[in-house]
C-alpha cells in the first residue's frame, strides 16, 4: 500500500510487477560481465593474451555473429583445445558471479517504492541460477524478498503466459484484497512485458530504450502488447503515480 494520497485523499493500493533485464539493469552489463569473466579463466588457466577473448567475443556480438563460437575459431588457431568449449562458456556466461550494479536513477526509483511501502515483484524469463545471482548483485533482494521473485525456469512458463502473474493475484485474492489492488507493470520489452496487464486494465510503462538494450523495442505488434505510458526514466514512474495517471 502507498503512503501517497490522491485528490480523494484516499491510500493508493499499489503493487508494483517490475521486469528486470533492460528495466531495472542494462542486460549488456550482464553480458560485458561474463565476457570477462571467461577472459579471466582463459588467462589464468591457459595462458590466452589478457583482453584478448573479450575483445573476439564483443566483436562477434556487434556483427550479429555466434560471440562463443568467434572464440572457439579463435582458440583452435592458437592451439587451445578446451574440452566440450561451447558448452563450457555457455554455462560459465550463464553461471558466473556477475559484476553489475543499479544505476543511481533505478536505486532511486526502488528506494521511494520501498519508502512509501509499496509492495514489489519481479517477473522475468530465463534460469533461476542465472536470474538470481543477477538480483543478488544488484542487491535487489534488500527490497524485494525471494518469494516474490518469479522466474520462468522455476515457475515452468514464460511470463507471457500469465502464470507468474496468476499466482501473484491469488495471495491477494486468499487475503481478500485483490479488489483493492492496482497492479502496475513497468518493463522494456513490448512483445512480452504488457500484455498480461493490460488484459486486466492494470497501467502498463515501458522504459524507453536509451540506445542499449538487447532487445529492440518493436511497437509494431497488436495494440493489445503495447504499453499505455512510456518514460525516459524509472522515476518518471513515480512521478506519473503521483499525478494520479495509475488511478
Amino acid at each position: 500500500m502507498a503512503k501517497k494520497k490522491n485528490d480523494t485523499d484516499e491510500y493508493l493500493p499499489y503493487v508494483y510487477i517490475l521486469d528486470l533485464d533492460d528495466t531495472l539493469y542494462k542486460e549488456i552489463d550482464f553480458v560485458h560481465s561474463a565476457f570477462c569473466h571467461i577472459d579471466r579463466l582463459l588467462v589464468a588457466d591457459y595462458g590466452f593474451p589478457a583482453g584478448e577473448a573479450r575483445r573476439i567475443m564483443l566483436e562477434a556480438l556487434m556483427s550479429d555473429k555466434n560471440s562463443f563460437d568467434a572464440l572457439d575459431t579463435k582458440l583452435k588457431e592458437a592451439g587451445i583445445n578446451i574440452p566440450n568449449a561451447i558448452s563450457w562458456m555457455v554455462d560459465e556466461y550463464r553461471y558466473h558471479i556477475p559484476q553489475i550494479y543499479l544505476s543511481d536513477e533505478a536505486y532511486e526509483f526502488i528506494s521511494e517504492l520501498d519508502e512509501l511501502d509499496i509492495e514489489m515483484y519481479i517477473i522475468t524469463d530465463g534460469r533461476s541460477v542465472t536470474q538470481r545471482n543477477k538480483i543478488r548483485a544488484l542487491g535487489l533482494d534488500e527490497f524485494i524478498p525471494p518469494e516474490n521473485v518469479f522466474i520462468s525456469e522455476e515457475v515452468g512458463e514464460e511470463k507471457i503466459n500469465g502464470t507468474s502473474f496468476s499466482k501473484i493475484m491469488k495471495r491477494f485474492e486468499d487475503v481478500g484484497l485483490l479488489e483493492e489492488i492496482r497492479f502496475v507493470f513497468v518493463g522494456d520489452n513490448p512483445s512480452k512485458d504488457f500484455i498480461i496487464g493490460n488484459t486486466f486494465n492494470y497501467p502498463t510503462v515501458m522504459l524507453l530504450d536509451d540506445g542499449s538494450n538487447i532487445h529492440r523495442q518493436d511497437m509494431r505488434g497488436p495494440r493489445s502488447f503495447r504499453p499505455q505510458f512510456e518514460v525516459e526514466k524509472l522515476t518518471d514512474v513515480i512521478t506519473l503515480m503521483e499525478s494520479g495517471a495509475f488511478s
